[in-house]
């Protein structure tokens, strides 16, 4: 299994040939930081590191609770096109090991197979456009070609996540099934014949 490395700077460290860096430098990095969240919240620097490592995973499952902006959204997504790059990859982040660390969130997507990467990342692409029309901006994706997605029969054994509470279920069966973009489909049909019924 893939695991966490230490990057070190340090004469002589290598990462290995199987091993992404994954820290700021990279497209990979936490763009949270420590130093941000001790100054605008206070926090000590174990308070902060906390913080910023506990949001990276909500923010890239398309949580804009603390970050809505269109900036936000294109930092996420461009995580989200390379993801299949970390697949079976060692991570290397400076973290010390016994540290918590963006690396072990990135790790669990890596892990995935790679129906349901996609499919997880088609559900965060769905659940950000389905907060971003809700505060009136742009959507930043097509919504037939999520659909596409996850209304697609997968095999048995894929893994696919049932994440509560962002209201894009997934059943963890034969088919995946987005009922949110169903639910949505039906109430802009309705909206729609209602304003040709009001306004004919």
């Amino acid at each position: 299994m893939p695991v966490r490395k230490q990057r070190l700077r340090t004469s002589g460290w290598r990462r290995g040939d199987n091993c992404k860096i994954v820290d700021r430098t990279s497209d990979f990095g936490n763009p949270f930081t420590i130093a941000a969240a001790m100054d605008v919240f206070g926090y000590t620097e174990a308070e902060a590191r906390n913080t910023v490592v506990g949001e990276f995973g909500p923010w890239l499952r398309g949580s804009r609770s603390y970050w809505q902006s269109d900036e936000g959204d294109r930092r996420r997504e461009k995580i989200l096109t390379r993801l299949h790059e970390l697949r079976g990859k060692d991570l290397a982040c400076p973290c010390e090991p016994e540290e918590a660390c963006h690396a072990d969130t990135l790790l669990e997507w890596g892990a995935l197979s790679v129906l349901a990467l996609e499919v997880r990342i088609a559900s965060v692409r769905s659940r950000v456009d389905r907060q971003r029309t809700a505060r009136g901006e742009e959507a930043m994706y097509d919504a037939d070609a999520l659909t596409a997605v996850l209304t697609r029969d997968v095999f048995v054994d894929c893994l696919v996540d049932f994440d509560p509470g962002d209201g894009i279920p997934q059943r963890c069966d034969n088919r995946t099934w987005n009922h949110h973009v169903l639910r949505q489909r039906l109430h802009e049909n309705a909206v729609t014949a209602r304003l040709v019924e009001v306004f004919a």
